[in-house]
């Protein structure tokens, strides 16, 4: 199995331990990525196993009847509007307005055990029913959510007014936070009259300079928060989802503040605009940390390395946190553990390159056993030293970067020559292993050095293979030479 196999085999496995919607917004996410400057090469390979994935056929159990497909995904239907406010992160300070995605089980588990029992059971058994129409399964569904409106806001008015009932349902949903997460659903199904049309008219991606230029988007915001202005952080929660930048949302809060002041803008009904871009920055925080420690993907944590660093940059490009209390700790706070991570991968980068510029060796069956994990591990470490290079303030990491760039720039150059004069002097099986470890030592190259001048080494390699088989073929064509050679004990 190639490279490509073995890694599109590993992305397939873990798109698939996603939920639906996870790869959705990651296929959303890879789509804006694309068409940017500098792309990265692995960036199609992860696009296409996450549409092929989308699009394969969820499969029916057979002994349930035709309608329990469509049964099955009542619970995805109730909760659609719900669909630009979901995240997969549970944020260390939590967004109004940014829902955690695994809270939604809890919900309706809640919802159809103690809440509205009766109209669960019903839609459940209509939408089981082969012959009800999708149409009155939507209607169904829809009654259903506005049901739950009401159900859910006369708990909370109890839960209010009783300590009993509070804590009764806080130990349902997760404690504090849970009860916060079932506010916002509340709060969200109840706006859907107007909330949803809203949306529509915003673009389902925003650039740039549109958050801070143009007017259409501001106008149709500033009108909005007018006629319900409690609704503002749900607002701003959909915004940072569809930006291309999320930092230029903290622009556009002063462009609706009219004052970009951020002291004045923290004591405005905006500041909700730039609440959401520091809770995407602890977002992105913790998905560089998934990624790294489970994601197979070599790429994926330098690119989301390469986000957060975007982000923090048109932050502080656009505003003086260092006059906002809240914000900059929230932003340091991001800052500072991040800058962890990245030191414990540069700090451990030179040996991930050693380890993978070894010789591989043959199994007793006579097969090439390449360490692939240490192949990966080198290709994201040295991502990283790339990446962090021209973002050394970010991550706080000068220093550490710097004597990092010299020991593996050394390192690659020298094993990199090294191995690739060897092919030359290599013979039989040897010379397989010798050249599995010189293209591995090129692709790194190609990561830290650049296009130009792995295609010097590729020639190189070439000219050593050239090299290798020449003196093959002399080795054939005289074995007697070969004979006295040993003899006199010359190589």
């Amino acid at each position: 199995m190639t490279y490509s196999d073995q890694l599109e085999t590993k992305l397939k496995n873990y798109l698939s331990s996603l939920s639906p919607k996870a790869v959705e917004a990651l296929v959303r996410n890879l789509e804006r990525a694309k068409v940017q400057k500098d792309a990265d090469p692995h960036i199609q390979l992860i696009l296409s196993a996450a549409v092929t994935l989308l699009r394969k056929p969820q499969p029916v159990t057979p002994d349930l009847p035709g309608g329990d497909q469509r049964r099955g995904q009542i619970q995805r239907m109730f909760f659609a509007p719900l669909d630009d406010f979901l995240i997969n992160e549970m944020l260390p300070h939590r967004q109004e307005g940014r829902i955690y995605r695994g809270m939604l089980d809890r919900v309706w588990k809640w919802l159809g055990r103690d809440v509205m029992a009766a109209d669960v059971r019903i839609v459940l058994e209509q939408a089981g029913n082969a012959s009800v129409s999708g149409e009155r399964i939507d209607a169904l569904v829809q009654a259903l959510r506005t049901r739950a409106v009401e159900a859910i806001g006369e708990k909370l008015h109890r839960a209010e007014v009783s300590e009993k009932e509070h804590r009764r349902i806080a130990a349902e949903l997760g404690g504090a936070r849970g009860m916060a997460e079932l506010k916002d659903i509340q709060k969200i199904f109840a706006a859907e009259r107007w909330l949803v049309p809203f949306l529509q008219t915003i673009p389902e991606r925003i650039n740039e300079h549109r958050l801070k230029r143009d007017t259409d988007v501001l106008r149709l915001v500033d009108k909005c928060s007018t006629r319900f202005p409690d609704h503002v952080p749900v607002v701003a929660a959909a915004l940072v989802e569809r930006a291309d930048a999320p930092s230029a949302l903290c622009a556009f809060a002063g462009r609706l503040n009219g004052d970009s002041d951020p002291k004045a803008i923290a004591n405005s009904q905006f500041a909700p605009f730039v609440d959401v871009v520091m809770s995407e920055a602890e977002r992105l925080q913790i998905l560089a940390l998934e990624h790294r420690n489970h994601n197979p993907d070599p790429v994926a944590f330098s690119q989301a390395l390469s986000e957060y660093h975007l982000l923090v940059r048109g932050v502080e490009r656009d505003m003086d946190l260092s006059v906002t209390g809240k914000w900059h700790k929230q932003l340091a706070e991001t800052k500072r553990s991040i800058s962890n991570v990245v030191t414990r991968e540069l700090n451990s980068a030179h040996g991930s390159v050693r380890r993978a510029l070894q010789v591989p060796k043959f199994d007793k069956n006579g097969t090439l056993q390449k360490d692939q994990v240490a192949i990966d591990d080198a290709v994201r470490a040295l991502r990283v030293v790339t990446m962090v290079r021209n973002a050394s303030e970010t991550f706080a990491v000068n220093e550490i970067g710097k004597r990092t760039r010299q020991a593996v720039e050394q390192t690659l150059e020298i094993l990199t020559r090294s191995l690739i004069t060897d092919i030359g002097k290599a013979r039989g099986p040897q010379m397989e292993a010798q050249m599995a470890a010189a293209d591995v030592a090129i692709l790194l190259s190609e990561i830290y050095f650049g296009d130009e001048y792995a295609a010097q080494l590729r020639r190189s390699r070439q000219s050593a293979v050239s090299k290798a088989n020449k003196g093959a073929a002399e080795t054939v064509s005289n074995p007697e030479r070969k004979l006295v050679a040993n003899a006199l004990g010359r190589r």
